[in-house]
């Protein structure tokens, strides 16, 4: 699969907005729950182009013939605030290409994430390691997680 990598743009808000929010069942036990009402206006469009122009936050996008297919996101440079990719394009390299490219763009030697159950296996094969066991906070369930360049 051919895709690109770039640094996302305020133009990027709602392409991420939707590929976040059609994912939401991976990462939330009810989407439609009214404890996980604030966090998914946290993933509106709005709210992306409030985080894309937020210095504590960089994105980076990847990009394939069919438009947005990953984003990931650092806040204060070392903490993973979002990473994901469309479901059809997962099992491809994107994740880890996202990764790898946000990780390099950092100055940080060690990083945290707040990685959903789902998500736990990416994150280890990326050399996260569970720092706590699951824990749940506005209706999304995440295993905190480190990471340390050696």
């Amino acid at each position: 699969m051919n895709f690109t990598i770039r640094q996302a743009t305020a133009f990027d808000a709602e392409a991420a907005s939707h590929l976040v929010t059609g994912l939401a069942h991976y990462f939330l036990a009810d989407p439609a729950s009214a404890q996980a009402a604030p966090f998914m206006a946290g993933l509106s469009p709005s709210a992306y182009a409030e985080r894309l122009s937020s210095s504590p936050f960089k994105h980076y996008v990847a990009e394939d013939a069919a438009g947005l297919c990953g984003i990931v996101a650092l806040r204060d440079g070392s903490h993973v605030y979002h990473l994901f990719v469309r479901a059809d394009a997962q099992g491809r390299g994107i994740a880890r290409a996202l990764w790898l490219h946000a990780k390099q763009q950092s100055s940080h030697a060690t990083f945290t994430v707040n990685a959903s159950l789902h998500a736990v296996p990416v994150y280890e094969r990326l050399g996260f390691v569970a720092v706590a066991g699951p824990q749940q906070s506005r209706g999304v369930v995440f295993v905190p997680m480190v990471y340390s360049q050696a």
